[in-house]
C-alpha cells in the first residue's frame, strides 16, 4: 500500500495537535467576557460591624444581581486584616473569591510588618468603592472637651488610643499624633476589629480613638468629637475642625476597594470590575454610602490600579516621619 508523503503527515499532525489545544483551552478564553455560574465569596478582613464590614454589605446584594449571582461576606478578621487578605492571596484565581480591603491592608501595614503573609501589589484590583477619613474622639467622662485640651492632657499623663489591630490607620493615627504633638508616650490598644475598639471606648476602657466616619456617624451622640484627621474640614461635616488647623499635620484619609487574587485573568478581573462599576453608579448605592458618613470613589478601574504603588510610598513616608518601627 503506497504510503502519503511526510509533509501530508506533518500537516495532519499539526492540525490534530491544535484542535486538541482548542479542546482543552478555558472557555473565558474564547470571548472577551467572563459570567460566573455559581455564589461569589466576599472576604473581609474584619469582624461584623466595622467601617469595612459595613460598607460591604451595602454593595453586595446590589452586586450580586449585577453578576447574576449571589454574593455573600465572609468575614476573616485578625492581625490587622492580614488573615482574611492571605486567604484571598492564597485562593484560586477564579473569581469565586475576592478581597473588600481598605488602605490599611493594602498601603500601610506593609510598613509595619516585617513579614507579611501576602503581596498588595500582587493582587489584581477590581475597583474602588468609597474613600473617607478618620475622626479623633474620645470616652465619656475625659477631662478634655476640645482637640488642644486632649494635648495638654496628653501631656500630663498617658492616654490610651483604641486600634484594630497593628497595621490599622487608628495604631497609625496614634503614633502620628505622639509625634506631631511632641507628648511623652501613649498606649496602644489592639482590637480585633474597628467594632470591639468603639465598644471599649463608649464603655470608658480606652481614652481615645480615630474612629472611621462611619462608625462615627452612629455613635457620635456617645463619645466626644474632637476632630477630624484631614487637611482641611469635610464639608459634610465642617463644624468639625481638621487637625491640620491646629499645627498638627495628621491625615488619615483612607479607601476602600475590590481585589481578586493575583494571577486572576483579566476578562474575570474586567466582569468583576465593570459589575462594580454599575453598583457604585447607581445613585440609590451612592446615597447609600454617603449615608454611611463616606464619599464614593470618583475614579475608574485602572486609575484605582495606578494609584496603589505611590499610596503605598506615601504612607510609607508617613510611617517613618512617625517613627513607627515595624514588627
Amino acid at each position: 500500500m503506497r504510503q502519503p508523503p511526510e509533509n501530508f503527515l506533518l500537516r495532519r499532525r499539526s492540525l490534530l495537535l491544535a484542535a486538541g489545544a482548542c479542546a482543552v483551552a478555558p472557555a473565558w478564553s474564547q470571548s472577551t467576557t467572563w459570567n460566573p455560574t455559581h455564589p461569589i465569596k466576599l472576604v473581609v478582613p474584619f469582624p461584623p460591624g466595622g467601617a469595612t464590614d459595613t460598607t460591604a454589605r451595602a454593595l453586595v446584594d446590589r452586586l450580586g444581581q449585577k453578576l447574576g449571582q449571589p454574593v455573600f461576606i465572609d468575614n476573616r478578621a485578625g492581625a490587622g486584616g492580614a488573615i482574611g487578605a492571605e486567604a484571598v492571596y492564597r485562593a484560586a484565581p477564579d473569581g469565586y473569591t475576592i478581597l473588600f480591603a481598605s488602605a490599611d491592608v493594602m498601603v500601610i501595614s506593609p510598613h509595619l510588618f516585617l513579614k507579611l503573609p501576602y503581596k498588595p501589589l500582587e493582587f489584581a484590583a477590581i475597583g474602588p468603592t468609597a474613600g473617607g477619613g478618620l475622626m479623633l474622639v474620645g470616652r465619656p467622662g475625659l477631662e478634655a472637651k476640645t482637640f488642644p485640651e486632649v494635648v495638654e492632657l496628653a501631656r500630663k499623663r498617658e492616654l490610651s488610643f483604641a486600634s484594630w489591630g497593628n497595621g490599622s490607620a487608628g495604631h497609625l493615627g496614634a503614633e502620628m499624633f505622639k509625634h506631631h504633638t511632641k507628648v511623652p508616650k501613649v498606649l496602644i490598644v489592639p482590637y480585633q476589629g474597628a467594632a470591639p475598639a468603639v465598644q471599649a471606648v463608649i464603655g470608658g476602657q480606652v481614652d481615645l480613638m480615630f474612629m472611621p466616619i462611619p462608625l462615627w456617624v452612629a455613635m457620635q451622640s456617645r463619645v466626644t468629637t474632637y476632630a477630624v484627621a484631614a487637611k482641611a474640614r469635610y464639608e459634610r461635616y465642617k463644624q468639625w475642625p481638621a487637625m491640620a488647623e491646629f499645627g498638627v499635620p495628621i491625615d488619615l484619609e483612607l479607601w476602600q476597594g475590590f481585589f481578586a487574587p493575583p494571577q486572576t485573568p483579566r476578562p474575570v478581573v474586567d466582569r468583576l470590575g465593570k459589575a462594580l462599576a454599575e453598583v457604585m453608579a447607581d445613585p440609590e448605592v451612592r446615597k447609600k454610602v454617603e449615608e454611611l458618613g463616606l464619599i464614593p470613589s470618583s475614579i475608574n478601574q485602572d486609575e484605582f490600579a495606578k494609584m496603589l504603588a505611590p499610596d503605598l510610598a506615601r504612607w510609607g513616608e508617613a510611617v517613618r516621619l512617625a517613627n513607627v518601627q515595624p514588627q
